[in-house]
């Protein structure tokens, strides 16, 4: 009740409003035309920032959830679209193994090294740029940037905070990014090779999973207890330096996390506690806010959900 009490005090004493602008970024180089969409807390002071980069399939109007809470807090965020693995892989009639065909390509390692590169792209971009339409870009703190993404976007989080996909070296790092997120990671079942894999990540960084994040209806326990330890890898591998969590919410499926509106209540509240971690978070990480790190200490989870700090 305690940790409850001092979110809300947090959340109230921050600004709710937020000017929101769509645009289109040219990077010339690579050929690229990038859908962004930024929310701005209202004002005129500097603030932190989050890169956002959603799973296969997703849009940049994704994660209008979490982006709410985290802007209450004041704390700017921009959505990414990526061309190659956004919504054009499942729109329009196709039969199963076209769709099959078309879900293959999206998750090809050049997509994800794309998307690596479209984040990189936008990060200096935002130091670049001093306005896009009605949003002051000068206000953006580059010094206090963050990445968080969902399943696919997850991915580009862990290779960014300093994956070892050989177990040797980290290829696609990113060292502008104080803290992470990652919802619905994925990883090596093996926990040996979880930790050659993470063990070198050395910045702050919240892992979100769900007890049926991305579990098949009616799978075998075998299957069930596979996924989990997919969805699990990259904390059991992150090394135990005080700034790595787990947050697991109990009934959470995997579309949950791409934090769109759900229309089931029991949904809702989920939605509701993981806006609530994911904003104490960062407030800790990127507003240095100590009252956010010390609920962090007991966060307003339900009884059935699991934090894990190491």
């Amino acid at each position: 009740m305690k940790s409850a009490l001092a979110l809300l005090a947090l959340l109230i004493a921050a600004p709710a409003a937020a000017v929101q602008c769509d645009a289109i970024w040219r990077d010339g180089p690579r050929g690229r035309d990038l859908p962004v969409r930024i929310d701005l807390p209202d004002g005129k002071a500097k603030l932190p920032a989050v890169i956002w980069s959603p799973g296969l399939g997703g849009i940049r109007s994704n994660a209008s959830r979490w982006v709410a809470a985290w802007n209450a807090a004041g704390i700017a965020v921009v959505r990414l679209e990526h061309p190659g693995s956004d919504a054009a892989v499942y729109r329009g009639a196709a039969t199963p193994a076209e769709r099959e065909a078309r879900v293959r390509a999206g998750i090809a390692p050049e997509q994800l090294l794309a998307r690596v590169a479209d984040v990189g792209f936008v990060a200096d971009e935002l130091a670049r740029r001093p306005r896009e339409g009605a949003c002051d870009l000068t206000r953006i703190d580059e010094d206090r940037l963050a990445l968080a993404g969902h399943s696919m976007g997850a991915w580009v989080v862990q290779a960014m905070a300093g994956q070892h996909p050989d177990g040797e070296h980290p290829l696609l790092i990113d060292r502008r990014f104080r803290a992470f997120i990652a919802m619905s990671s994925t990883g090596p079942t093996d926990a040996v090779a979880a930790r050659a894999q993470f063990g070198g990540i050395g910045r702050p960084l919240l892992v979100i999973t769900g007890s049926r994040d991305g579990v098949p209806a009616n799978a075998s326990p075998e299957a069930i207890a596979d996924t989990r330890a997919r969805r699990l890898s990259l904390f059991v591998g992150a090394s135990a330096d005080g700034r790595k969590a787990l947050a697991d919410f109990d009934g959470a499926d995997h579309l949950l996390f791409a934090g769109d509106t759900r229309k089931l209540p029991a949904d809702t509240q989920i939605q509701t506690r993981v806006a609530a971690i994911t904003t104490l978070w960062w407030r800790q990480w990127l507003l240095g806010d100590a009252r956010a790190g010390k609920a962090l200490a007991k966060p307003p989870l339900a009884k059935a959900d699991q934090w894990v700090r190491k």
